[in-house]
């Protein structure tokens, strides 16, 4: 395209500086630019302009358009440069413009000279050459490049070296450089980057100290103890927020700065409209003993006084599954509520960095990976849809020192994950972290308002369930979506709500089999028909279940709606159905309906002429937060028949406690709107891709009985969550030790995990975990639980049946592990298609599950020294590592056999390991009496060399 071409569907044009600056981009050439597009008066065409620029930079190779847009960025101001930051967004993948390649001459192409394309010729070759040399054969023995195809080995070497390409060995090495600092380290990265911040930003004594505060806080930290290196951890944080934050809300009231703090007996609540919802269990006497105060202004965290005065009542339960529990988000910023504001800092300039970041050759990279087929596609796609999304509205604020902090960061961790796409369980440890980062970004650029949110989720529901759209459209359905500060307050308020519309009569529950299981225990005396006479128009149900024992229905929801409708009378308040959607499936095939879709399309007439209310309550900590557990906050969506007064009351009361809540207003609901506005549809595809492993898992890895409950339960169709028990040992003391298993109170994290001590699975009684597959690898998944399923059901692989004697996994021992891999090896590759594919896979899972739970480590080892004498195959680094480190910490301080095999596996162990592990565990190892053979050497210089 030549500097003043149009673009034919725009009619837009480069400006005239622009061949300048394409010759030779510095600040001067870009002032230019800037200077003739500032000036120009069309500003619809000098937008356009902007957007060919755009796609004209895109053409060129990452690291010449990653440079080039950020002179122009720099240069630009207002409505321009955000023009700029928006259109070079929406530019699709970089697709570089190559210049097409004229056609070389066999005996002149490099390829076919150094070997590495067949020739092109097929007729036999004479005995003799007549004319004097032939190229394609006398030459063919010169390994040197002929003619114009020399290649330029000064260019190779800088494109090697360059640590700005993502496909360059420079790159790859200053990774590896930071991911191992990292990894050294005992502290995490949240805590280091707390550290790093409070040294480079000037955050303390401003309104932003509380922002850095929060770095590595999450609604349910991981529960593996000292994490230490790529981990997302924070002081503050508890194993679930809205059981036990009780034990954090101390460190945050002593900091507190408002004018009356909570005294003793005093309960932090989310809103001063706590007392409404416990009108659900409290008689009006014991109401007048109570008194709530909002800790500053009108609104927000408030004091709850008087609950000494009740004794008969648990109120840590009782607030906590009303959905009482205060954001720990608002309590972060009242932590700092007397402060000012930062001043602006000219010395950066966060847009100019945002477009170097968003045209970079990893962010490019990512995008790549984004629209592959392997495991980490959707985990990258839903990055890619935050960072650009970052361009929104207007921009991040530019002249902020921590908002470029955190850009800076979010690059480092964009090029960790394109690094690691070989090892997902760092790079899903890295998109966790980068959360932090992006949250950072909008809480100080405050991108959005209250009306951004009730647009984003009308927008959301209205894609996922279209039927209900011209009814909307044509306001026959009003539509009302509500920022709670949880799933649980959320519920708690729906069902007040519609309670209070019908003086507290009791609900029916026809759906309890598949109810999110806190629903039971939030209703409580309202179950038992302690509180009032029952009255059957009110419902509560789940559109999934949490625990999966009952395939859930949409249809037969509705059916069930509506016939209980029949019994409807005009005049009558409206039946109220309340929806716990916090776990929403993607429709089975593209383009096929969702369940939101099945259910409102059943139901949508209803709710038009004023016969029902639907209530859509909803957990934002769970997969819409993708899986990073970062926000706590909940939906609160009501459809109603416009206009009718029978419905008046519960909207007033949904709009009162939204308002009550304020919480819009707040650090985190800035983050949940950029989530749901720019990825959710990614919320969905990782569900799916989840719920892919679950179904893995069931089927392969840990095969139960199809209706014996008390082994757990069957996959559920799109649902990521399986439920287990073991026969012998207990299962939650089990999975404890499983330290490559990640362990948590809460589910929907990116990374595999577990939830213990779970006491029932529908109406069975026992113990149970809940196991919550995350987007790791096949490979993984048959690591993680092949030999804990097999053991645990005696079934030997390839078996069918259980074998005669059952194992104990309390006191495991290793010859039962044996038993197993012995089955393993006389199982034929062309007759078990699956285990031919993941065999290697499974002998890791044996020896680290043996590693994990067999209480002899000793007669372990032997096997993980079998382990290592052969080639790993597709077992992930993960559990290489894993495996390698038991080994190398075992032999330490020991005396052994130098036998080959354990010096190669030794060796082997070693080299998995990164470097600085291998360099502060290899100290201990006794390598003096190993002898001289050809396996002591190799494995003595290694370690000479890692200690170097």
């Amino acid at each position: 395209m030549s500097m003043m071409q149009s673009e034919p569907s725009t009619g837009a044009t480069l400006p005239e500086s622009w061949h300048a600056f394409a010759a030779k981009p510095d600040t001067s050439t870009a002032k230019a630019v800037a200077k003739e597009l500032e000036v120009g008066t069309n500003p619809t065409r000098t937008l356009a302009s902007v957007a060919l620029i755009a796609q004209t930079l895109a053409k060129r190779s990452a690291r010449e358009r990653s440079a080039m847009s950020r002179l122009l960025a720099t240069e630009l101001g207002g409505d321009i440069a955000l023009g700029f930051l928006r259109e070079t967004a929406a530019v699709p993948l970089a697709t570089q413009e190559t210049p097409k390649k004229q056609a070389v001459p066999q005996h002149d192409d490099v390829r076919h000279r150094l070997d590495l394309l067949e020739p092109e010729v097929s007729e036999k070759l004479p005995e003799k050459t007549e004319g004097g040399r032939d190229w394609r054969t006398l030459d063919a023995l010169d390994l040197a490049a002929a003619g114009k195809v020399t290649v330029d080995l000064v260019e190779l070497a800088e494109h090697v070296d360059d640590v700005r390409d993502a496909s360059s060995i420079g790159h790859l090495g200053e990774v590896l450089r930071l991911v191992n600092s990292i990894g050294r380290s005992d502290t995490s990265y949240s805590k280091t980057r707390r550290a790093d911040v409070a040294k480079t930003v000037k955050v303390q004594g401003t309104t932003q100290e509380h922002i850095v505060e929060q770095i590595g806080f999450r609604a349910a930290q991981t529960q593996r103890a000292d994490k230490g290196g790529l981990w997302a951890q924070n002081e503050s944080a508890v194993t679930y927020w809205r059981t036990n934050f009780r034990s954090s809300a101390q460190k945050f009231v002593e900091r507190l700065q408002v004018r009356e703090k909570p005294g003793p007996g005093d309960r932090l609540v989310n809103s001063p409209r706590v007392l409404h919802k416990l009108r659900m269990i409290l008689s009006e006497e014991e109401l007048t003993k109570l008194a709530v105060r909002p800790l500053v202004g009108t609104s927000g965290v408030s004091v709850l006084s008087g609950t000494d005065k009740i004794t008969s009542i648990d109120w840590d339960h009782v607030l906590r599954e009303l959905g009482a529990t205060p954001s720990a988000y608002q309590l972060y910023e009242l932590i700092d509520a007397e402060n000012t504001a930062p001043l602006p800092d000219y010395t950066v300039d966060t847009q100019a960095d945002l477009i170097q970041l968003i045209t970079c050759s990893p962010f490019s990279r990512l995008q790549e990976m984004a629209r592959g087929k392997r495991e980490l596609a959707p985990v990258c796609a839903m990055v890619e849809h935050l960072v650009l999304g970052l361009t929104d509205k207007l921009g991040p604020s530019r002249f902020d020192a921590l908002t470029a902090n955190a850009l800076a960061s979010l690059s480092r961790l964009i090029g960790i994950v394109v690094e690691n796409e070989a090892n997902p369980s760092v790079a899903m440890r890295a998109v966790d972290l980068m959360m932090d980062e992006i949250g950072i970004v909008v809480a100080v650029g405050k991108y959005y308002t209250w009306s951004d949110y009730r647009k984003t989720m009308r927008n959301v529901l209205l894609e996922r369930a279209p039927s209900i759209r011209p009814l909307v459209e044509k306001e026959r359905i009003e539509l009302s979506s509500h920022l709670m500060t949880s799933g649980m307050d959320a519920l708690g308020t729906a069902v007040y709500i519609a309670l209070a519309s019908r003086h507290h009569e009791d609900v029916a529950r026809s759906t309890e089999e598949i109810d999110y299981y806190e629903t039971g225990e939030l209703l409580g005396k309202l179950k038992k028909g302690e509180t009032a006479s029952p009255r059957k128009d009110v419902l509560i149900a789940a559109l999934n279940p949490s625990t999966p024992a009952v395939v859930p229905s949409a249809e037969g929801l509705a059916s069930d709606v509506l016939k209980r409708l029949e019994t409807y009378k005009k005049g009558e308040a409206p039946f109220a159905l309340i929806v716990d959607s916090t776990i929403e499936v993607a429709p089975e095939s593209p383009g096929g309906k969702t369940q939101l879709e099945v259910l409102l399309d059943r139901l949508k007439d209803a709710v038009a002429d004023g016969r029902l209310e639907v209530f859509l309550c909803k957990s934002f900590q769970k997969y819409a937060s993708f899986g990073t557990g970062k926000v706590a906050a909940g939906d609160l969506t009501m459809l109603s028949m416009k206009g009718n007064l029978e419905s008046a009351y519960a909207r007033s009361e949904a709009l009162l406690q939204d308002l009550n809540l304020d919480f819009i207003r707040h650090d985190e609901s800035q983050l949940v709107v950029h989530m749901l506005r720019h990825g959710h549809r990614d919320e969905l595809e990782l569900v799916r891709s989840a719920a892919r492993n679950a179904k893995f898992v069931d089927e392969f890895c840990w095969p139960i009985g199809r209706s014996d409950l008390r082994q757990g339960t069957p996959y559920v169709e799109g649902i990521p969550l399986l439920m287990r028990s073991t026969p012998t040992g207990d299962v939650d003391e089990l999975f404890k030790k499983l330290v490559t298993i990640d362990w948590r109170d809460s589910f929907s994290f990116l990374r595999t995990s577990y939830v213990g001590d779970i006491p029932r699975v529908g109406d069975v009684s026992g113990k149970f975990v809940r196991i919550n597959t995350g987007h790791e690898p096949k490979e993984s998944m048959v690591e993680y639980f092949y030999a804990f399923g097999h053991l645990a059901t005696s079934t030997p692989p390839g078996a069918t049946v259980p074998s005669e004697t059952q194992v104990d996994l309390a006191a495991l021992t290793v010859d039962r592990v044996r038993e197993h891999l012995e089955a393993l090896k006389l199982l034929r590759d062309e007759e078990h298609a699956r285990i031919a594919r993941y065999r290697n896979s499974i002998v890791a899972s044996y020896c680290a599950f043996a590693a994990q739970i067999v209480k002899s480590t000793e007669t372990v080892i032997p096997l993980i020294i079998g382990f290592f004498g052969q080639p790993a195959g597709r077992v992930t680094i993960e559990t290489q590592r894993y495996l390698a480190d038991v080994l190398i910490s075992y032999m330490r301080g020991r005396t052994f056999d130098p036998e080959p095999a354990t010096l190669t596996a030794l060796y082997r162990a070693a080299v998995v390991l990164p470097g600085w592990r291998i360099r502060r565990i290899a100290g201990g190892l006794q390598l003096g009496g190993i002898g001289d053979s050809e396996e002591a050497r190799r494995l003595r210089n290694f370690i000479a060399s890692i200690r170097k």
